[in-house]
């Protein structure tokens, strides 16, 4: 209402006062807050707005809204609100149940990173870590109690017995008379995962094969992980000249009850392929102690007058060549 009056009378003589003139509600021009700015509005810088009209308001990276992110022009040439403040995001550093910080600062800027531990027995759900941002840590940190089932292990007992094992909680074990332990060592410890190693006892278990004129396929691998259960099964190999029982160069070996299976896992192999001044009609393999017949030349012989050689460890006993045989002739024919 612009008009002095806001009514008229009727009299005599006609209406009295001028016609009230209204006007839209306006309210004072809107300025952009420290470190932010106005996203929503048309209307030129040290402008009125008018009655309805509405300011909307955004802060600058690493700082939030502190009030009302937008703002209306009333009936009244009032705004609803205050303009918003836009502050520094900051966080403090979290008191953690059951934890302790590892990082020196008391506030953090947005995106800053804020490492913790946790005590024994107690493991956080992420990494040990948590990021700064606009609302607050992320994730909340936080240290939850990890907790294993009293083990159970068959044939065996163990210490310290108690209702409840934590994380870190470390047991010893002993196998009853006949069992051994499955894995190396007798200690487990209580993890997120459960006891690592399980605890298990079982018959005696195999120590890593030494074999003989040969290897296991990648045992510097496996070496680690022994003594090993009773079942397990790993690949060899053999030296050059030496063969499996199945006379391959390669093959399986087994851990049972009695031991490593085949005893012998390696054989040598004597190849029968080439005699010196001798016979041969093609290439044939003999194993270790097999023996073979061999036939030389007319005037010649095998060491030691022999006519048969054996495969040994450290090949064919005697050497596979014949020699000439010495003749000597006492008393010449009479001619």
């Amino acid at each position: 209402m612009l008009s002095e009056n806001n009514f008229r009378e009727c009299k005599a003589e006609g209406w009295t006062n001028d016609i009230p003139i209204c006007k839209v509600v306006k309210c004072l021009p809107v300025t952009e807050p420290e470190n932010g700015r106005i996203i929503s509005s048309s209307i030129e810088p040290d402008e009125e707005y008018y009655f309805g009209q509405v300011v909307q308001f955004e802060c600058n990276s690493g700082f939030k809204h502190e009030g009302h992110k937008e703002i209306f022009c009333l009936v009244n040439g009032h705004w609803s609100n205050e303009k918003p403040r836009c502050v520094e995001i900051s966080c403090t550093s979290p008191e953690i149940r059951n934890g302790y910080s590892v990082s020196p600062k008391k506030i953090y800027k947005e995106n800053e990173i804020f490492q913790y531990k946790c005590n024994q027995g107690f493991e956080n759900s992420e990494r040990g870590n948590a990021t700064c941002t606009s609302s607050g840590w992320s994730p909340i940190p936080s240290c939850e109690e990890v907790t294993c089932n009293p083990p159970y292990i068959p044939n065996g007992v163990y210490s310290p017995e108690r209702i409840k094992h934590r994380t870190e909680d470390e047991i010893r074990y002993e196998c009853k008379s006949g069992f051994y332990p499955a894995t190396r060592g007798n200690t487990a410890k209580c993890t997120r995962s459960g006891w690592i190693p399980p605890p298990r006892c079982s018959l005696k278990p195999c120590d890593f094969p030494e074999i003989k004129h040969g290897r296991l396929y990648y045992e510097e691998r496996y070496r680690p992980y022994f003594p090993v259960p009773i079942g397990q099964r790993y690949t060899y190999e053999c030296d050059n000249n030496f063969v499996s029982p199945s006379k391959s160069y390669w093959g399986y070996i087994y851990c049972t009850k009695e031991g490593w299976l085949p005893e012998v896992p390696c054989i040598r192999q004597c190849i029968f392929n080439y005699v010196e001044y001798g016979y041969y009609s093609r290439e044939t393999r003999h194993l270790l102690h097999e023996s073979v017949k061999v036939d030389c030349y007319p005037g010649y012989s095998l060491s030691n007058g022999q006519n048969t050689v054996t495969c040994t460890e450290n090949g064919w006993s005697p050497p596979l060549k014949c020699i000439r045989i010495n003749i000597s002739c006492v008393n010449p024919p009479k001619v």
